[in-house]
């Protein structure tokens, strides 16, 4: 699968201590709609893009809850109208096919698109987004609880 995992929030994880279950939930909901969005943005500005299909379907899976945390995994889900995964359609546009992903074989030396890494090559860039709505959706639910970091 193509996806994302990111560690080193140590400053919001550190404030997942001291929030309650709600609120570890909003932000964790907060971090990957914004991954969702940037994935789409990356879709379209790397032309991966002819029906859209895989484009709209990038969702957050379901919540998982774990000690201390939680957790959502962001991917292109469901399939195209043809019947074709969006999930695999992912994998191979982010990693490529066969021994030299990006160039087209048939006797044509013409860049290829696929294994362009356009999920797993911006890691840093996903990773800002990410922490700069976990951080934004921290601070509001501080202030909607009068500055008490308690929740």
């Amino acid at each position: 699968m193509a996806r994302g995992k990111y560690s080193g929030f140590e400053m919001i994880e550190n404030s997942f201590e001291r929030l309650g279950r709600d609120s570890i939930r909003r932000i964790v909901e907060a971090g990957a709609k914004a991954c969702a969005g940037k994935m789409q943005d990356e879709i379209q500005k790397n032309r991966h893009v002819r029906t859209g299909s895989m484009m709209q379907n990038v969702k957050p899976e379901r919540y998982r809850e774990f000690l201390g945390g939680g957790a959502m995994e962001v991917y292109p889900q469901d399939t195209d109208a043809r019947g074709v995964s969006n999930t695999v359609k992912a994998y191979v546009i982010n990693h490529g096919i066969g021994r030299n992903p990006t160039v087209r074989s048939r006797g044509r030396k013409e860049r290829n698109r696929t294994g362009d890494k356009f999920i797993t090559g911006n890691k840093t860039a996903m990773e800002q987004v990410v922490r700069q709505a976990m951080q934004e959706e921290n601070n509001r639910i501080i202030s909607e609880s009068g500055g008490n970091k308690n929740g």
